[in-house]
C-alpha cells in the first residue's frame, strides 16, 4: 500500500450538483462523510480541514454546510487563500465507500495553492484540476456530467454492497432483489434500524401460518421467510449507502435473525403436531423437537455473542472471508480443517442461512416440512457441539 501524503486540508469545488441526491446522500454529504471516514482510518489526530470552494454565481441560498451526525473528525472552513490543499474533490464526483485513500493513492498533482486572481478564474482553475483526476480502475469513484447518470451510478454502486460473507443464494437471487428495494428506500430517510424493526412481523406472520399444519400453509409460511431473508439485506445495504453502520444496528439485526429462527423452528413443530393425521405420540414428538431446536438456537447464538473474535482476522483467509468474526474461531479450533479448507468452505457455503432457506422453500414445496426442523435441529446441536469443542481447545 502507498504511503499516504500529509491529510490535513481539502478543498471541495461546489456547484449545483451539491444537491444532487444519489444513493440517499446529497453529494456534498457524501464528500464530507468520505473524508471524515478516511480521517478515522488514517488515524488523524486533528480534525481535517474543509474547505468549500462555490462557484461564484451561486447565491448564499444556494450554498450550506453539512451537518451530518457522523461528522467528527472534520471542520469547516472559509480560508482557502495562502496554504496548499492536500486533495481537491468536487461535488461532481461520486464517491465508492474507502474511495479516498485510493484517491490519495492515485492523484499526482502537487498540492493546491489557490493564487490570487478572480474568484471565477480561481474556481475554474480548481475545477479543472478536480476534473484531472485519473479514472478509476477500481470502480472507486466516477465523475457526473449530468443528473441522467444519476440511476446507473446507484446501481453500480449498490451492485458492490454486498458482504463477503453473502452465500450464493444471496449473491445471485436475493441480493439483486434486496438491490432494487434498497434503491427505492433509498429515496427517503430510511435508516437501517427502522428498516430492521418495520420487516419483523414478516416472521411472526410466517410462523402464525406454519400453525394450520396443512401443505399450503408450511410453503406460504417457507415463502414469506424466504422473503424476509431478502428483504433483511436491505437494512445493511442503507447503512453502506449512508454511513449509518454501528454497533447497535448490527446487534438488532442479529437479534432478529436468532428471533426469526427461532419462530420458525416453534411454528414448525407446532404445526407439524397439529397436523391430522398423526398419532399422539408423534404430536408430541415434533412438539418436543421444534422446542429443543428453538433452545439450541438461543444457547448457540448466546454462546456466540459472548465469544470476542479473534485479533488476528486474517488467519483464515483461505476460507475466501465467507465466515463472520465470531464464527472464525469455532472453524479454526473446532477440528473441521483437518478434512480440508475447500471441503470446510463448501460446508460452510451449504450451510449458510441463504443457501438453507431456499432449500427449506423447496422442502416444502415437495411435502417434506417435517425434513426442515430436522435438518435445523441437526444442524444447530452440531454447530454447539462444535463451539464447545473449540472452547475446549483452548
Amino acid at each position: 500500500m502507498a504511503e499516504i501524503r500529509s491529510f490535513r486540508r481539502v478543498l471541495i469545488v461546489a456547484d449545483e450538483s451539491a444537491d444532487w441526491m444519489v444513493a440517499g446522500l446529497r453529494q456534498l454529504d457524501r464528500l464530507a462523510l468520505s473524508i471524515d471516514e478516511f480521517a478515522v482510518e488514517n488515524k488523524e489526530a486533528a480534525p481535517v480541514l474543509v474547505g468549500i470552494f462555490w462557484r461564484p454565481d451561486l447565491d448564499q441560498s444556494q450554498r450550506w454546510v453539512p451537518k451530518h451526525e457522523r461528522l467528527t473528525r472534520v471542520a469547516f472552513t472559509d480560508d482557502l487563500d495562502g496554504q496548499s490543499f492536500d486533495l481537491v474533490l468536487g461535488t461532481r464526483l461520486f464517491l465508492y465507500r474507502k474511495a479516498v485513500r485510493r484517491l490519495m493513492e492515485a492523484s499526482v498533482s502537487p498540492p493546491l495553492i489557490i493564487a490570487p486572481t478572480s474568484e471565477k478564474e480561481s474556481w475554474e482553475i480548481c475545477f479543472r484540476q478536480m476534473e484531472s483526476l485519473p479514472r478509476s480502475r477500481e470502480a472507486a469513484w466516477e465523475c457526473i456530467t449530468d443528473g441522467d447518470q444519476i440511476d446507473g451510478i446507484e446501481i453500480r454502486f449498490l451492485r458492490g454492497s454486498g458482504k463477503s460473507q453473502d452465500g450464493f443464494v444471496s449473491r445471485y437471487l436475493n441480493r439483486p432483489i434486496s438491490r432494487v428495494v434498497t434503491r427505492l428506500l433509498l429515496r427517503f430517510p430510511t435508516t437501517p434500524n427502522a428498516w430492521t424493526l418495520l420487516i419483523f412481523p414478516i416472521p411472526i406472520a410466517a410462523s402464525l401460518i406454519l400453525l394450520h399444519g396443512s401443505h399450503w400453509s408450511f410453503l406460504w409460511g417457507l415463502i414469506l421467510f424466504q422473503v424476509f431473508s431478502i428483504l433483511d439485506g436491505c437494512d445493511g445495504e442503507i447503512a453502506r449507502a449512508k454511513f449509518l453502520e454501528s454497533e447497535r444496528g448490527r446487534q438488532l439485526d442479529d437479534l432478529f435473525d436468532i428471533l426469526s429462527n427461532i419462530l420458525l423452528v416453534v411454528g414448525l413443530g407446532f404445526g407439524l403436531s397439529w397436523q391430522t393425521n398423526l398419532a399422539d405420540r408423534s404430536r408430541w414428538f415434533y412438539l418436543i423437537e421444534g422446542l429443543a431446536a428453538a433452545a439450541l438456537i438461543g444457547v448457540n447464538e448466546f454462546y456466540l455473542a459472548r465469544r470476542k473474535p479473534p485479533m488476528d482476522e486474517g488467519k483464515s483467509e483461505s476460507l475466501g472471508g465467507a465466515l463472520y468474526p465470531r464464527h472464525r474461531e469455532l472453524v479454526e479450533r473446532s477440528g473441521v480443517l483437518v478434512f480440508g479448507e475447500k471441503f470446510a468452505s463448501w460446508l460452510i457455503q451449504l450451510t449458510k442461512r441463504d443457501v438453507a432457506m431456499l432449500f427449506f422453500v423447496l422442502l416444502a414445496a415437495v411435502g417434506q416440512p417435517a425434513w426442515i426442523l430436522h435438518l435445523l435441529l441437526v444442524v444447530t446441536a452440531v454447530s454447539l457441539a462444535l463451539a464447545l469443542r473449540a472452547r475446549a481447545t483452548l
